[in-house]
C-alpha cells in the first residue's frame, strides 16, 4: 500500500496580535469620560493635604513664637522679664535685641514658606482676662500670635493663638 502524506486542507488559525477598531474607540471614549472628574478628584484631594500640612507648619510657629515670649518672661535677663512686655513697640522692634529679630533664625524657615506672624500683648488683666478694679488683681497679659498663612484654594488663612502670662 502506497501511503500518501495527506494534505492539510485546513486553513491555519490565525493569531490575533492587536485591537480591533471598535475596542480601540471604546477603551478612548471610556478614558474620556473617567478621566477628568478622576483628575478633579486627585486636585482637590491635594489641595487639602497642602492646607493641612500648612495648618500643621502655623501651629508650630505659633507655638515656637510663644514658647520664645515664655522663656523672655522667665528670664532672669534684666532687659526681658514680665516686665519687658508691658512697652510692647520696645520690646517687639528694638532692632537686634527685640522679639522679632532674636526670633527671626527660628521663624525663617516659615517665613520663607510665605507665612507670616504678629504679637500683640495685652494690658495688665485679672485671671479671667478682664481688667479688675483691684489692680492687685491685674497681674496677667493676655500674650497673642496670629499666624498667616497661604491656602492651596483660596485666600490666605488666620490662625490666633492666645496666652495668658503672668509673673508667677
Amino acid at each position: 500500500m502506497n501511503q500518501h502524506p495527506s494534505k492539510n486542507t485546513s486553513k491555519p488559525k490565525r493569531v490575533r496580535r492587536g485591537f480591533t477598531l471598535i475596542e480601540v474607540v471604546t477603551m478612548v471614549l471610556v478614558l474620556a469620560i473617567a478621566v477628568p472628574p478622576t483628575l478633579e478628584i486627585l486636585m482637590a484631594n491635594s489641595a487639602t493635604r497642602a492646607n493641612v500640612i500648612n495648618t500643621g507648619r502655623a501651629t508650630m510657629l505659633a507655638s515656637n513664637v510663644l514658647e520664645g515670649i515664655l522663656a523672655d518672661v522667665s528670664s532672669a535677663d534684666p532687659l526681658l522679664g514680665f516686665e519687658a512686655l508691658a512697652d510692647s513697640n520696645t520690646y517687639l522692634n528694638t532692632p537686634t535685641t527685640g522679639f522679632y529679630d532674636r526670633m527671626s533664625i527660628a521663624t525663617i524657615s516659615y517665613t520663607d514658606l510665605g507665612m507670616t506672624y504678629a504679637v500683640s500683648i495685652g494690658e495688665l488683666v485679672a485671671s479671667d482676662g478682664v481688667a479688675s478694679m483691684d489692680s492687685d488683681d491685674n497681674i496677667f497679659r493676655v500674650v497673642t500670635v496670629v499666624v498667616g498663612y497661604p491656602s492651596a484654594d483660596g485666600p490666605a488663612y488666620s490662625l490666633p493663638v492666645s496666652l495668658m502670662v503672668s509673673t508667677i
